[in-house]
């Protein structure tokens, strides 16, 4: 069992490295992203590699996120001396770490609903709720491509500000669906809710927020809009990509 040969010292050091590296990468996305407006002059064009560059940032900034709120998932698991459940939980760590330090642009809505289910699956260990993951059958989901990592801090809002704390079971449900040329992702949680633009809505979500604006200054064809409906019976995310099919 790799939690078996690998002390908790060893596993926190692997996941600070990647971490670090990270935002080594952020940094210097944002220096070149500096340098860069000092030497070019701001028409449309330079302007939206500017854009694209801070688009780059934001979501790099999504995956230290990530990776410290797994770091505490494996930390909660040892510290309670379950080394099964928690060397399952770095198994499905280390598929998501691969995939999110290949920092894809776009990735298939088949591959973002594996990514989901790994995720979802390794949190699953921690808090027993329970979850859905629906595709609408007319969608290619191996080939209709959406940006990476979209659901995924909402995935993890869900289970940190949503169902980690019920007394009753926890229910999550993500479904991808088509109105006319609009791509349609929504995802459930049935939590204690939290007020949309508080402190409680978390890190990831703001983050968010900066990226769907920066998509939305980028791409002029097609927009993405989000609506969060969040109260006591619980939290619904709809994110829109219009045009996109």
């Amino acid at each position: 069992m790799i939690l078996a040969m690998m002390g908790l010292q060893e596993i926190i050091l692997i996941i600070i490295s990647l971490v670090f590296m990270m935002v080594v990468i952020t940094v210097v996305t944002l220096v070149i992203m500096f340098l860069y407006k000092r030497v070019f002059p701001t028409g449309e064009k330079q302007q939206k590699e500017v854009e694209k560059m801070k688009l780059s940032t934001v979501r790099s900034q999504l995956n230290p996120h990530f990776m410290f709120n797994a770091l505490a998932g494996i930390q909660n698991l040892m510290n309670k001396n379950d080394i099964d459940n928690a060397n399952r939980y770095l198994g499905k760590f280390a598929r998501l770490t691969r995939n999110v330090l290949e920092a894809k642009e776009q990735i298939s809505i088949a591959e973002e609903m594996r990514l989901l289910d790994d995720y979802l699956q390794m949190e699953q260990l921690r808090f027993g709720f329970t979850f859905q993951i629906d595709a609408e059958y007319t969608l290619d989901t191996e080939n209709i491509e959406i940006p990476s990592m979209l659901l995924q801090p909402f995935a993890e809002n869900a289970v940190k500000h949503g169902i980690a704390n019920l007394k009753e079971p926890g229910n999550i449900m993500i479904k991808f669906s088509s109105k006319g040329n609009d791509l349609t992702l929504a995802i459930f949680d049935n939590g204690h809710g939290f007020k949309a633009n508080s402190k409680s809505e978390g890190h990831g979500i703001k983050l968010m927020r900066s990226r769907i604006a920066l998509f939305n200054s980028i791409n002029k064809h097609t927009k993405m809009m989000m609506n969060i409906n969040s109260g006591n019976e619980g939290t619904t995310v709809v994110i829109t990509l219009t045009n996109w099919l």
